[in-house]
C-alpha cells in the first residue's frame, strides 16, 4: 500500500493503483471505501479505422514510482497493456499538494497501435458505499442544470427507481444521459452546468470530485454503478482526445481531475469550486455589480411574466393587459419572456425553427403594436429564439446548404436529429451563426424587442461532432464551448449596439456562458419531478451558490392554473418559496388577460405578491449577493404533495430561508410555504456569514421595518412566527 498525506489529507492505494482510503488528516471527514469491492482506476476504449470499439483496463500490477517536487508530494502508476491491437503504455500520476485538501489526477497515454483513442476514464473512484450519520440519507449533490441532490444515491444507482419518460428525455436533455438505466452521468457542457461532484452527508462531509478545467472542454462524468453486487458506486471522470479518430495519437489529459474532501453539507463542495472558479475566463469580467456591459434595469429586475407552457396564447390581447395588472397591483419590476410571439407554436405543425420573424403582416403588426404597449407601461420584453434546431423545410436552410452544417457522428450521419427533419447544428457553422444574428437583428430592429432569449444554448447537452469540414477536430472537443461563445459574443454586440438596457438570457445556466449572457431562466430551481431520475431527489441552489453575484437567474416551472393541485396548492407556494431563498427574480405563468380577478387565482396572486414585495425589498442582496448558506432553523418539517402522480416530498421546512451577503450585510428571505402559522428557531452567528465587527443589529425591512435584535456580539438565537403563506426579510449588520 502506498499513501500520500499531508497536514489536511490522507490518501491510500493498494499495489494496482486503485484509490482505497481517503480522508481528512484528522480523521473526521471518513469517504466509505470499500477496499474489497474496488475495481480498475482505469479504463480506455480504443477505434479502430473500421470502427470497432474495444476497452481496455490493466490486467496486471503497475510499476510505482515516487515523486517529491516543488512542495508537492506524489505517485507515478505505469501500466503497460498488450494485445491484438498493439500496445499501449499508460501513466497515472497523482500529485497532493502540501496543505491541499485536494489532489490533482492526470494521465498520459503513449499508443504504440494503428487505432484511435476513443475515450479515456481516469481516475475511477470505486468501492464507494454509504455514509451513516443522524439525521437522514447521505446525498449527492450534482450541477444538473441549476442543481439537485439525491438521496440514497448508491442504492438508487444501482436499482432503479423510475424510467425517465420520452417527452421529459428530450424536452430535458436526458437523452444525454449514459451508462445504466440510473446511473447519474452527464456531459459537460451540457446538463452538467459545473464541473465538480459532491457526495458525503451533511453531518460528516464527503468526496469532492470535479474537473478543474479552465478550457471547459467536452467531457462526461458521474456516479455509475460499480461491482456489480449492488451494493457500490464509482465516480468516474470520461476523457477525450482532441481529435477522436487520429489513428496511433498519443493522449494527455488536458485538465487534472480533482479528488479530496470537504467539510459540512454540499456547500463545503461549493466553497472549494468557487475558489477555482473566480480565477476562470468566464469570471473575469467581474461581479455583476460592477459590469456595465449587463442591462441596468436587468439589476432591477423583481418578477417576470412567461408563456412557455402555454405559448398557444401570445396574442397581445392575452398577455399584455395581465401584465399590466401584475406590475400596478405587486408594485415591481418587471419584464415579459414571450414564446410563440410570431403565433407559431412548438407541438401545432407550422414551426420553423429557428425562424421567428413574423411573415404574416397583420401578425406582424400586431406584434408590433403589442411591444409599443409593453414599453408604455415600463415592461421590456425579449422572444424565443432557439439557438440549437434548424428545420430543413425553411428557406434559410436550403439557401445554405444546411445539411453541411448539421452535427454528424462517426459515420457521418446527422448525430442529433430532434424530430423529423429538425437537426441540431454544429455550433461553429458560421451559416447558422449568421443566422441566429439576422433574426435577432430583425426582431429588434423592425420589431422593437429588447433583446433575446436565447433557447437550447445554455443547459442543453453537447453533441459531439465529427464532420471533417467543420472548424474543429472530429469529435468537437472545444466546439461547443468555441462555436457558442462566438455565437454569444456576436450576439451580445449587436444587442448591446442597439441599446446597454437590452437584454440577452438563456435557458438554465452554464459557467462557460455566464460572463456573455445578462441573466438566465433557472426554472428548474423549481422543479419538484426531477429528472435525474429519482422520485426523491430535490432542486437545490447549486449554481448561485458558486456564481450569484456573478451572474443573476430568474423562473419557475410552476403555473398558476396547475396550482390548486393536491393539499390546496402547497406544491405551488413550495416551488415559488425555492425560488426566492435560492435567490432567482420571480415567474408568473398561466394566467391571461381576463382572468385576473378570477377567484381561483387569488390565492396565487395575494402569495407571489407577498413574495415579489419580499424580493423588492432585499432587491440588490437578491440579485447581486454572494450566496451563503442557509440558517439553522429549528422548525416544523411537512410532507409536500405536489402532484398526483408523484410521492410527497417529505421531511421540508415549513419555513425557507435564504442568505445573501454585500458591502458587509447579510439579508435573509423567510418564507412559510404552509396553509399554518409556522414558529421556528434560527441560529445566527455573523462570523459564519464572514462577516465583520463587534456589534451587529438585526432588522427587518419586511412586511415591516422594525429593529429585532441589537447589540450582538457573537451567535445568538431568534424566534421567528410567520403567517400562513408568507414571507419576511431580515438584514444582519453593524450597528451604526
Amino acid at each position: 500500500m502506498r499513501v500520500l498525506q499531508n497536514t489536511r489529507l490522507r490518501m491510500a492505494f493498494d499495489d494496482q493503483g486503485r484509490l482505497v482510503s481517503l480522508a481528512d488528516s484528522a480523521g473526521t471527514v471518513m469517504i466509505p471505501i470499500d477496499s474489497d469491492a474496488v475495481t480498475p482506476v482505469l479504463e480506455i476504449q480504443v477505434r479502430t479505422d473500421a470502427g470497432e470499439i474495444s476497452s481496455l483496463t490493466p490486467q496486471g500490477a503497475p510499476k510505482i514510482e515516487d515523486v517529491r517536487e516543488h512542495g508537492r508530494q506524489g505517485l507515478i502508476f505505469t501500466w503497460d497493456l498488450s494485445g491484438d491491437f498493439g500496445d499501449i503504455t499508460v501513466r497515472g500520476k497523482v500529485v497532493l499538494p502540501d496543505e491541499a485538501t485536494l489532489s490533482a489526477w492526470t494521465v498520459e497515454i503513449e499508443n504504440r497501435t494503428d487505432a484511435s483513442i476513443w475515450q479515456v476514464a481516469y481516475p475511477r473512484i470505486s468501492g464507494l458505499a454509504t455514509f451513516s450519520g443522524p439525521g437522514g440519507p447521505d446525498w449527492l449533490a450534482c450541477p444538473f442544470l441549476a442543481g439537485t441532490k439525491i438521496p440514497d444515491p448508491v442504492p438508487f444507482v444501482n436499482e432503479h427507481e423510475t424510467v425517465i419518460d420520452t417527452w421529459s428525455r428530450s424536452q430535458f436533455g436526458c437523452f444525454d444521459v449514459e451508462g445504466g438505466r440510473a446511473d447519474v452521468a452527464y456531459s459537460y457542457p451540457g446538463m452538467w452546468t459545473m464541473q465538480y461532484l459532491a457526495y458525503g452527508h451533511h453531518h460528516s462531509g464527503g468526496i469532492y470530485f470535479a474537473a478543474h478545467d479552465g478550457r471547459a472542454l467536452y467531457k462526461r462524468f458521474g456516479m455509475y454503478a460499480d461491482g456489480g453486487d449492488g451494493r457500490h458506486a464509482a465516480l468516474v471522470m470520461k476523457q477525450y482526445p482532441e481529435d477522436r479518430t487520429a489513428r496511433g495519437d498519443d493522449f494527455s489529459s488536458f485538465y487534472p481531475c480533482m479528488v479530496g474532501v470537504y467539510e459540512g453539507d454540499w456547500w463545503g463542495a461549493s466553497e472549494i469550486y468557487r475558489r477555482w472558479a473566480m480565477e476562470q475566463f468566464w469570471c473575469a469580467a467581474g461581479p455583476t455589480r460592477e459590469r456595465s456591459d449587463i442591462a441596468p434595469f436587468a439589476k432591477e429586475l423583481d418578477l417576470w411574466y412567461w408563456n412557455w407552457q402555454f405559448a398557444q396564447h401570445a396574442h397581445p390581447r392575452e398577455v399584455v393587459p395581465v401584465i399590466q395588472h401584475i406590475k400596478e397591483q405587486f408594485g415591481c419590476n418587471a419584464a415579459f419572456h414571450w414564446y410563440g410571439s410570431n403565433a407559431e407554436v412548438f407541438d401545432a405543425g407550422n414551426w420553423r425553427v429557428p425562424e421567428i420573424y413574423p411573415c404574416d403582416e397583420t401578425i406582424r403588426r400586431t406584434l408590433i403594436e403589442g411591444v409599443k404597449r409593453l414599453h408604455e407601461i415600463g415592461v421590456r420584453c425579449i422572444p424565443y429564439l432557439n439557438t440549437r434546431l434548424w428545420t430543413a423545410e425553411t428557406v434559410s436552410f436550403r439557401n445554405a446548404d444546411g445539411m453541411r452544417w448539421v452535427t454528424t457522428d462517426e459515420h457521418g450521419k446527422p448525430n442529433d436529429e430532434f424530430q423529423e427533419s429538425m437537426f441540431t447544428m454544429c455550433p461553429t457553422a458560421p451559416p447558422w451563426q449568421a443566422l441566429i444574428r439576422r433574426i435577432n437583428n430583425q426582431m429588434m430592429d423592425e420589431i422593437g424587442m429588447d433583446g433575446a432569449y436565447l433557447d437550447q444554448i445554455t443547459g442543453c447537452y453537447s453533441v459531439p461532432c465529427f464532420n471533417p469540414d467543420h472548424d474543429h477536430p472530429a469529435g468537437g472537443h472545444d466546439h461547443w464551448v468555441r462555436g457558442g461563445r462566438q455565437l454569444l459574443q456576436n450576439v451580445q454586440q449587436d444587442i448591446k449596439a442597439r441599446s446597454p438596457n437590452h437584454i440577452i438570457t438563456s435557458e438554465s445556466c452554464i459557467e462557460c456562458f455566464l460572463d456573455l449572457l445578462d441573466a438566465d431562466l433557472t426554472r428548474e430551481i423549481s422543479d419538484l419531478v426531477g429528472f435525474v431520475g429519482s422520485r426523491h431527489s430535490l432542486p437545490i441552489p447549486m449554481f448561485n451558490s458558486v456564481y450569484h453575484d456573478y451572474h443573476m437567474t430568474y423562473g419557475t416551472v410552476s403555473t398558476f392554473r396547475d396550482a390548486p393541485g393536491p393539499q390546496d396548492g402547497a406544491g405551488f407556494r413550495l416551488q415559488e418559496a425555492l425560488c426566492l431563498v435560492s435567490g432567482c427574480q420571480l415567474m408568473i405563468s398561466g394566467v391571461f388577460a381576463g382572468e385576473q380577478h378570477k377567484e381561483e387565482f387569488k390565492p396565487q396572486f395575494e402569495y407571489i405578491e407577498r413574495l415579489t414585495r419580499a424580493h423588492a425589498a432585499g432587491r440588490a442582496h437578491f440579485n447581486l449577493g454572494v450566496w451563503k448558506p442557509p440558517l439553522t432553523l429549528d422548525c416544523d418539517r411537512v410532507d409536500v404533495v405536489f402532484d398526483a402522480n408523484h410521492e410527497p416530498k417529505r421531511d421540508i421546512p415549513a419555513i425557507l430561508s435564504g442568505c445573501f451577503e454585500m458591502d458587509g450585510t447579510l439579508c435573509i428571505a423567510l418564507v412559510n410555504h404552509t396553509a399554518e402559522v409556522r414558529k421556528g428557531t434560527a441560529t445566527i452567528d455573523p462570523s459564519a456569514y464572514g462577516l465583520h465587527g463587534s456589534q451587529f443589529t438585526i432588522r427587518s425591512v419586511y412586511p415591516q421595518q422594525k429593529t429585532i435584535a441589537e447589540g450582538i456580539a457573537g451567535a445568538t438565537t431568534q424566534e421567528i412566527l410567520l403567517p400562513a403563506s408568507s414571507a419576511a426579510v431580515w438584514t444582519l449588520g453593524t450597528e451604526s
